[in-house]
């Protein structure tokens, strides 16, 4: 590209991207569109636009009547697709605290396809990146792929797509993709369908990147977009109460010992709907007959409280049955693995501090369990008065 010193010129004759003449502007109007990445230099007096600015620019650049206004109807902007491929990409080894695996998941079009699940409910940083890519310049771009989770109760993870230009970190695109920042195109059984548009400027070498912390999320292959027009968007009745989306790593796409669990929000608001994410489970149904029959006979506010109350009893007992001693010792063999040097007072340590972060737990769910029982104790006495 020629560098601009036509300052001095009095206009510089503009072009289409098929060279038809279309009129002119001034010096400094075409230096601020060529560095835009809307046009470039053909000459110190001469700039050719980009395909899809013909119309747009061409309104812009009009000087009295020194503009061709019966140009053609510009053409549609010329797309470089990209898709999310898991093979493809890589754990980024600037990251010391990765974690996460590769792995082949069905769908949520029930096609088995490569995924990379990233993060956990923690603190550990994890980053993928993609190969470096050499793209075309001044071009837009899209970069498609189904996503999951990304998202806590605490509203303090971090779910993110980033471009990064020419190795320059501190210019990178951040794309934000937790609680709605930027709106899926589907969503389907929990999944989310993303097509990120960014435009390549004058910078031809890029490099894609996730990034996850303190909740797990799935990066799965997707195909173009318009494959999944026929693939309806599964609506999830509860979606304003849950505070964080589904996840894959739940048997429901939600933790069973919180109060946004389906199974709780079932009892609480009832199946509002046939169009449910997931399906009841026949304690759900049973619970529901019961909150149902109290209604008919007692009204809805004692009956809100017992169906809560049976929901939370549920929840606190799948809790404790549910504590994996399998994974708190892989844990603690991999905290000690991790460093052979350790003396026996930081071993102890170790093991001390993970045994008091369980005994924690079981007594989290034990006293949720008590708190519940006498919430069901009272409720019935109401009922009963």
């Amino acid at each position: 590209m020629t560098k601009n010193d036509a300052q001095a010129k009095q206009t510089i004759r503009v072009f289409s991207a098929d060279g038809e003449e279309i009129g002119s502007t001034y010096p400094k109007r075409a230096k601020g569109l060529v560095k835009q990445g809307r046009a470039r230099y053909v000459n110190d007096s001469e700039i050719r636009l980009i395909v899809s600015e013909v119309t747009q620019i061409t309104e812009e650049t009009k000087m009295d009547n020194n503009i061709n206004t019966n140009t053609p109807a510009a053409q549609t902007e010329p797309v470089n697709r990209l898709y999310f491929s898991a093979r493809e990409w890589s754990f980024n080894k600037e990251c010391s605290d990765n974690v996460g695996s590769r792995s082949f998941m069905q769908g949520p079009d029930g096609i088995i396809n490569e995924a990379y699940m990233i993060g956990d409910w923690g603190w550990r940083w994890t980053e993928i990146v993609s190969k470096t890519l050499l793209l075309p310049k001044n071009t837009l771009h899209t970069f498609t792929f189904w996503l999951n989770g990304g998202e806590n109760d605490n509203n303090d993870e971090t779910c993110r797509f980033e471009v990064i230009y020419n190795n320059d970190h501190e210019s990178r695109y951040t794309y934000n993709l937790n609680r709605n920042f930027i709106k899926p195109l589907k969503k389907v059984n929990g999944w989310e369908l993303y097509e990120i548009p960014f435009r390549t400027g004058d910078n031809e070498y890029t490099q894609l990147k996730f990034a996850a912390q303190r909740a797990y999320m799935t990066v799965l292959t997707a195909k173009d977009a318009s494959e999944y027009a026929d693939l309806a968007d599964t609506v999830d009745q509860y979606e304003q109460y849950r505070p964080q989306r589904h996840n894959i790593v739940f048997n429901d796409g939600w933790p069973t010992n919180k109060n946004y669990s389906t199974m709780h929000l079932q009892a609480m608001y009832g199946q509002q709907n046939s169009n449910a994410q997931t399906t009841p489970s026949q304690n759900s149904d049973v619970q529901q007959s019961i909150a149902n029959a109290y209604q008919q006979s007692f009204g809805n506010s004692p009956v809100d409280d017992i169906a809560a109350s049976i929901a939370g009893i549920h929840d606190s007992i799948d809790a404790l049955n549910s504590f994996d001693f399998v994974e708190l010792r892989e844990q603690l063999k991999s905290a000690l693995a991790s460093n052979p040097y350790l003396s026996a007072e930081d071993a102890e340590e170790i093991i001390q501090s993970s045994m008091e972060n369980a005994q924690e737990s079981i007594s989290d769910a034990m006293e949720t369990l008590t708190d519940t029982l006498m919430e069901l104790n009272d409720s019935l006495r109401e009922m009963q008065e």
